[in-house]
């Protein structure tokens, strides 16, 4: 008998303590329950380890390590993780009860999926609702938007193991947007799409990003979608739309914050 869990949960954390506690929780609560659930500690300096061992359940591994960065403390998931699929959450984010079910009854349904994300409520620090987010379920349409931007909820996805076994871990040389980098490389080699249900609730934080931040992760996510377009994902005339990225860019920040509400507005991601 294989007692081998089919899903494996990857937390990466760094002083989140104060979340941590409830998203441990709302992965508990699932009702899929072949799981194991890897917690990497990035060299956390709060309660974190209390909070985690708060919790008397075989199904948790541990990991601590000195502080590396988000990026190694994923890949780091992934290499100690056993189960057929790896399913990511942030430690200060929380998943619905039917998430991993709904994910992993499509996904053995549809084998040519490598990965698969869901919708989203976006919640206050408190956990009010403060809206929702769905992104197209079509491969189709998706492959087409990867190179426009980012349409799946980090939080949400759930990936095959053995898609890391052709197309590698998250790149450390991107210091942001390397999810974003990752789907492209997923999405050359497999077939992609969302589930069109709010299963997760992504945490967002009042004070926003700064402008500083902003650029930052603007300017990684133009060159994932150069990158894309060098190695032949997509056709030259795709620098189009790095073109229009780098623009957007420059603007000054009241203006993409301006721009981006109106494209909301207009469900500019369906």
């Amino acid at each position: 008998m294989n007692n081998e869990p089919k899903i494996s949960v990857v937390i990466p954390t760094y002083d989140k303590a104060q979340y941590l506690g409830e998203a441990i929780e709302s992965v508990l609560n699932q009702t899929y329950k072949n799981i194991e659930i890897i917690i990497i500690d990035d060299g956390s300096k709060d309660n974190t380890q209390e909070v985690v061992k708060s919790f008397n359940d075989p199904r948790i591994l541990y990991i601590w390590q000195s502080n590396q960065g988000e990026v190694v403390a994923r890949n780091r998931g992934i290499q100690e993780s056993n189960g057929k699929y790896i399913a990511f959450l942030d430690s200060d984010d929380l998943w619905l009860k039917e998430k991993l079910q709904k994910q992993v009854d499509f996904m053995e349904k549809s084998k040519e999926i490598g990965l698969l994300g869901t919708g989203c409520y976006e919640i206050a620090n408190n956990g009010k609702i403060l809206g929702q987010k769905r992104f197209s379920s079509s491969n189709n349409v998706l492959q087409k938007k990867l190179i426009k931007f980012n349409p799946f909820i980090h939080t949400s996805v759930m990936i095959r193991k053995n898609v890391f076994d052709k197309v590698s871990w998250y790149n450390k040389n991107f210091q942001e947007s390397q999810d974003y980098e990752l789907w492209l490389r997923i999405a050359k080699n497999y077939k992609i799409a969302n589930l069109p249900e709010l299963l997760v609730k992504k945490r967002y934080y009042k004070e926003g990003l700064s402008s500083a931040k902003d650029k930052q992760q603007l300017y990684f996510a133009l060159e994932v979608k150069k990158a894309a377009i060098r190695r032949g994902q997509y056709s030259r005339w795709c620098y189009l739309y790095v073109l229009k990225s780098w623009i957007f860019m420059k603007m000054p920040f009241f203006m993409r914050k301006i721009i981006r509400k109106r494209l909301l507005k207009k469900k500019f991601y369906n």
